[in-house]
């Protein structure tokens, strides 16, 4: 399928439309998926696979479509999920539902905010859904998704989702523009590489939104703590591409999980403190085509 893009005149929207799917505008905040799920798992005294599949995967939208191949899979594995944490999916109904009800214009102004500053020409869609309780958010070229079971874990009251929401946006829309890219068929993709293209996101993040994402607080409080140690540890094995416990995980020995995320970031923050020209610095975070060279002229190295 491909993509189709109208410029309006003005130059004012830019609609995408692809597939079966209804154009949406590059910036739009869709919960569609979020409020079919709900409904659904409300009004349901039990739920089963042929309900999951039929009024909710099936009537999908693209942002469900972009989820569901790594992420939900299927109707047995999503029903597997609900079965056994069903509280998550009840909390994310209850709290952070209504949170992203109310944050559609802040998060258009997050996805501009990230436009401009990595100087990108289009932005993307926001889907908001529930998945098998394995991901907060994914992305790919035609838009982000995030997973409000998974984001609620870190939110307890609505303002708290609020921003947790807005965080995960901002995270993944830098992976929208990285899935935009060029395709480099020689790319290896190295944990450096990998904790670069995560931690960059976060650093945009933390920039745009002026904080540390509540979801980032465990890791950030242990790297600090513990930076040398864990450096010395990930240096080690950063050309490789054994991912685990670095990232998508646990991190084992009783860490927080996606510590590589941390240690990009703070090798991309170092990287671009260094830069005389910010804007280049980062184009070239963006861009990644040479992971050891990032590495090398930002001159991280804790001891």
């Amino acid at each position: 399928m491909k993509n189709k893009t109208f410029s309006l005149l003005f130059a004012t929207f830019t609609y995408i439309s692809i597939g079966k799917f209804s154009p949406v505008l590059a910036n739009d905040f869709i919960l569609d998926d979020a409020e079919r799920f709900a409904k659904l798992f409300t009004q349901t005294s039990e739920l089963d696979e042929k309900q999951i599949k039929n009024k909710y995967l099936n009537l999908g939208t693209k942002g469900l479509e972009i989820f569901t191949p790594n992420r939900i899979k299927n109707e047995k594995n999503l029903i597997r999920a609900i079965s056994e944490n069903s509280d998550a999916y009840k909390k994310g109904i209850d709290v952070c539902l209504p949170a992203a009800r109310n944050i559609a214009s802040d998060a258009k102004q997050v996805l501009n905010d990230v436009k401009t500053l990595l100087q990108q020409e289009m932005s993307a869609p926001t889907y908001i859904l529930f998945g098998a309780d394995n991901s907060g958010g994914t992305a790919s070229k035609e838009g982000l998704s995030l997973g409000l079971e998974v984001v609620c874990r870190f939110s307890e009251t609505e303002e708290e989702a609020k921003e947790i929401i807005l965080g995960f946006v901002a995270h993944e829309i830098v992976h929208v523009y990285q899935a935009r890219l060029p395709e480099n068929k020689t790319k290896k993709y190295t944990l450096l590489r990998q904790a670069l293209s995560e931690g960059f996101a976060d650093f945009i993040a933390n920039r745009v939104l002026g904080k540390i994402n509540q979801s980032e607080i465990e890791r950030h409080s242990f790297g600090v703590k513990n930076e040398s140690v864990i450096w010395t540890e990930f240096k080690s094995v950063m050309n490789g591409e054994n991912f685990t416990p670095w990232m998508y995980g646990s991190g084992g020995d009783g860490r927080p999980k996606d510590l590589g995320y941390w240690l990009g970031k703070r090798i991309a923050q170092s990287y671009y403190e260094k830069a005389d020209d910010k804007k280049k610095a980062l184009v070239e975070l963006l861009y990644l085509k040479d992971p050891q060279s990032i590495l090398l002229s930002s001159g991280y190295n804790p001891t």
